[in-house]
């Protein structure tokens, strides 16, 4: 009881109800852990088993790239036709948002080299834009085309 009161964020010697904590009276239950307690009757500890309250959800936004990058001002002319994904909380990509080759975000992108590269928003409407890429994953800058 004392792992499930630290995975929610609680102190280990907190009094707490299993019913409770499956209720999300301590704190409202992540739903995009992979694995969360059930909320039926009667709670079970093995319910929490691989609960991870701090999951984030995986959003896979889908683009088109450009696999060679260009000049800031000839970006735009680029062909994006490599399938990738990028994490983040919407299809626009921003600087921090990472590229990856799956949708499930497990494999990252790897860019054959740094610079500015034609990103075209698959999921977002087919909105062109020109992201500069760091670390062969990672986006620094955007602009739209």
């Amino acid at each position: 009881m004392s792992e499930i009161n630290t995975e929610l964020g609680r102190t280990s010697t907190a009094t707490i109800s299993l019913d409770s904590a499956e209720s999300g009276t301590y704190a409202t239950i992540n739903t995009a852990s992979a694995s969360t307690p059930n909320n039926a009757r009667p709670a079970s500890m093995s319910e929490w088993y691989s609960y991870d309250h701090s999951a984030s959800a995986a959003s896979g936004y889908d683009g088109s790239l450009s696999r060679d990058p260009a000049e800031e001002g000839e970006a735009c002319q680029l062909e994006a036709g490599e399938q990738v994904y990028k994490n983040g909380t919407s299809s626009t990509p921003i600087a921090t948002d990472e590229l990856y080759t799956d949708s499930s975000l497990t494999t990252t992108y790897s860019a054959s080299q740094e610079g500015w590269h034609k990103y075209i928003d698959n999921s977002g409407g087919g909105i062109e834009y020109i992201i500069y890429i760091v670390n062969g994953y990672q986006i620094e800058s955007v602009q739209t085309c």
